[in-house]
């Protein structure tokens, strides 16, 4: 009898040593990989001191299903976002953000850039579900605005 108890002891406490030693396999979150081109600045309208930032694409993906959006900010403010629906990739064109995402163009060296405008830090993000978002941050520096107000010439 007690070599029975003993048996059973040793039985249990070696189920229980394999049942709490067991680990569920997680895969790991994906990361997401990016290609974007430089972000441009053209001047809008040469009266009105705008200007517009662009890009020509910008494209993030994952390998499976975990991506979950993109963003453009300009100086840490989000101005354009993509999001996905169980997709794994997206692909944002310069014509997608229409004429460009409007920002004043600044007066004469205000960047310390000489005869150029304001410098604007663009970032692009892309994020996938449970892991961290990848950051590209580029520095885009817009021309001057002249101030000068053109008025169309009337004639009688």
């Amino acid at each position: 009898m007690r070599l029975m108890r003993t048996f059973l002891l040793v039985m249990i406490i070696l189920g229980l040593t394999q049942a709490l030693a067991y680990k569920p396999v997680h895969t790991a979150p994906q990361a997401v990989s990016m290609t974007v081109s430089n972000p441009y600045c053209v001047q809008d309208v040469k009266a009105a001191g705008s200007c517009r930032i662009n890009l020509r694409y910008f494209y993030a993906s994952t390998t499976d299903a975990s991506f979950s959006h993109i963003e453009i900010a300009i100086d840490g403010k989000v101005r354009a976002r993509m999001n996905g629906f169980f997709e794994n990739s997206a692909y944002l064109t310069g014509p997608m953000l229409g004429d460009g995402l409007k920002v004043a163009c600044g007066g004469k060296n205000v960047s310390g850039v000489p005869d150029m405008g304001r410098q604007y830090a663009v970032t692009l993000t892309g994020f996938a579900t449970g892991s961290s978002p990848v950051v590209d941050i580029a520095n885009v520096t817009c021309p001057y605005y002249q101030g000068e107000t053109y008025l169309p010439l009337i004639t009688k």
